[in-house]
């Protein structure tokens, strides 16, 4: 894997993040599982802001998730949030989303050769965000 398809590994995974979380906001109750869950978008926001501007650096543009990812997330968020909207049930939907982008950008980083370590650095901060999203979301649960 090459600079330009790790980074898009990033946006992607900071743009799912997003979208997962914009899902669930929808359907809350609890002001401090929103507040908790804001927070996190705004991190998600800044690491695929700087992916983007890496790959513009580079004469490339950001690869979105596609649509149907996008639907199927929300869709899929408003069911299980239909049958259960409460605080712990949220923070362990979230604690799923995180847990595969943990996987998915580790196993991306295993792929990548690394030439450039400024891509190197997001990936971990990306992986780094996503951890302590899950340890924020376990007081929830």
């Amino acid at each position: 894997m090459n600079d330009i398809e790790m980074l898009n590994c990033i946006a992607q995974g900071a743009e799912m993040g997003c979208q997962g979380v914009t899902a669930v906001r929808k359907r809350i109750r609890n002001g401090a599982v929103d507040q908790l869950l804001l927070s996190q978008m705004t991190r998600y926001g800044k690491i695929y802001h700087a992916a983007g501007l890496m790959l513009r650096n580079r004469g490339e543009n950001i690869r979105h998730i596609s649509p149907i990812a996008k639907k199927m997330t929300r869709l899929s968020a408003e069911m299980d949030l239909r049958r259960d909207s409460t605080p712990s049930h949220v923070a362990e939907m979230m604690i799923k989303g995180s847990t595969m982008g943990v996987n998915k950008l580790v196993h991306s980083l295993r792929s990548y050769d690394r030439t450039d370590p400024t891509v190197t650095l997001l990936a971990k901060k990306l992986l780094d965000t996503e951890e302590e999203h899950i340890r924020e979301l376990r007081t929830f649960v």
